[in-house]
């Protein structure tokens, strides 16, 4: 690659340009690189890298790092930010965030805490989540008749990235079903510390889109299931303070659960999903991911 030419900032000893990039980001170093020869250099060095790579890193499952790991740091950070990484109780995933170097998580089905009487299923070869684990091959099957869905999860907050906000993200789909009533079942979620939860109304019905509206300010449409008694183009105004899922591949959908700031100190962070309403749909719940925003 043509690097541009050489500039008076070049002429700056290489451990201050190391020192420089090392106050940025991954995603800006990730950028110096082409800036030029001297930003090269210095944005590929073990001791930027190593300022970027999480220094309480946790233990991985077997074989998940090879013997012989990637020679550089810079190509470790790669490693963990390009693919999930399985951890050592094979109930969750770890990968880095690229552009920050936050440790995001991935808690399987079986890291999960479902209502007494729900199943286990597997999920179908071509889901594209079922990568990294056999765990992460099954979901959690909670029938219409169960009081649910109630969800719940625990995470030990020193595993988290301090100085970072989180989503929770339940990853799901609903099977055709019969429903109760023409009102849209509501849940309770909920996310963070003992008396810091994020809580908000969630429905885990249909989808919400944009939906290409003008002055980039898209009305946000509500796309119900085939099988559901009612139709709707927009979302309700009763509903403007409910949170609805995205949609993903293969019939598979997202939903955020909260938000949650992680700082200095120790304890447990939970999340939860709790019904509210009469109308239950079925669900296969395939887990939780803990991603920056």
């Amino acid at each position: 690659m043509d690097m541009p030419a050489a500039c008076e900032i070049d002429r700056l000893p290489e451990d201050l340009l190391e020192h420089v990039i090392a106050l940025t980001s991954p995603g800006d170093a990730f950028r110096a690189t082409a800036v030029s020869r001297a930003f090269h250099a210095a944005a590929e060095s073990d001791t930027v890298w190593s300022r970027f790579l999480p220094n309480d890193l946790p233990r991985f499952a077997k074989n998940e790092i090879p013997r012989r790991p990637p020679s550089t740091t810079k190509g470790l950070f790669r490693r963990l930010a390009d693919e999930p990484v399985l951890l050592r109780h094979k109930y969750m995933r770890m990968q880095l965030d690229k552009a920050t170097g936050a440790k995001c998580f991935t808690l399987s089905s079986s890291a999960l805490q479902p209502p007494a009487y729900s199943t286990l299923v597997p999920v179908g070869s071509d889901f594209d989540y079922s990568k990294r684990g056999k765990r992460f091959l099954q979901a959690i099957r909670i029938p219409y008749y169960l009081p649910g869905p109630d969800i719940r999860a625990k995470v030990h907050r020193n595993m988290l990235s301090r100085n970072t906000t989180y989503g929770a993200y339940m990853v799901f789909k609903l099977l055709d079903d019969r429903s109760y009533g023409l009102d849209l079942p509501l849940h309770e979620a909920s996310f963070g510390m003992a008396g810091r939860e994020s809580i908000r109304k969630v429905c885990l019905y249909g989808y919400a889109e944009d939906g290409g509206g003008a002055a980039g300010e898209p009305p946000r449409k509500l796309i119900l299931p085939s099988w559901y008694p009612t139709r709707c183009d927009a979302i309700p105004p009763m509903y403007d303070d409910v949170h609805f899922p995205r949609k993903k591949t293969h019939g598979w959908m997202e939903v955020e659960l909260g938000e949650f700031h992680n700082e200095e100190g120790d304890g447990v962070v939970s999340i939860s999903l709790i019904h509210t309403s009469d109308a239950r749909p079925t669900v296969i719940v395939w887990g939780i991911e803990l991603r920056t925003i």
